[in-house]
């Protein structure tokens, strides 16, 4: 029994890996970028550093696997911190910043999960 579910969940990591890359993939390719909400009025050359500054510049695999580590390494690390109240737990670096609400996207997930496992048990 041991061996099996060893074998699951070791299939497991490559599968959620494949299935993580074809939704970053189908996002690459879908139309526009965050940049095309920004005002017409903000000049190109400010637009561009814009650009580069949210990593729009870097070629696709770089920053999937930038946004690998932040989501298998960064934000676990936060929020082990927080949930501890250890501070030196959470590993330093940029964390994943929603564009809605200007806050780390790892600190609205925490806040809102404990209502929505309410609703749904």
């Amino acid at each position: 029994m041991f061996n099996y579910t060893l074998r699951r969940v070791l299939l497991a990591i490559p599968t959620l890996l494949f299935i993580a890359l074809i939704i970053f993939l189908l996002l690459e390719l879908s139309p526009g970028d965050p940049m095309a909400d920004m005002p017409l009025t903000i000049p190109p050359e400010v637009r561009e550093q814009m650009r580069l500054a949210l990593g729009l510049g870097e070629p696709w695999y770089i920053r999937f696997f930038k946004w690998l580590y932040l989501f298998t390494i960064v934000e676990p690390s936060h929020m082990l911190a927080t949930m501890t109240g250890i501070d030196s737990l959470a590993i330093e670096g940029q964390r994943i910043i929603s564009f809605q609400t200007r806050s780390p996207v790892a600190d609205i997930i925490s806040q809102r999960l404990p209502q929505t496992l309410w609703w749904s048990g």
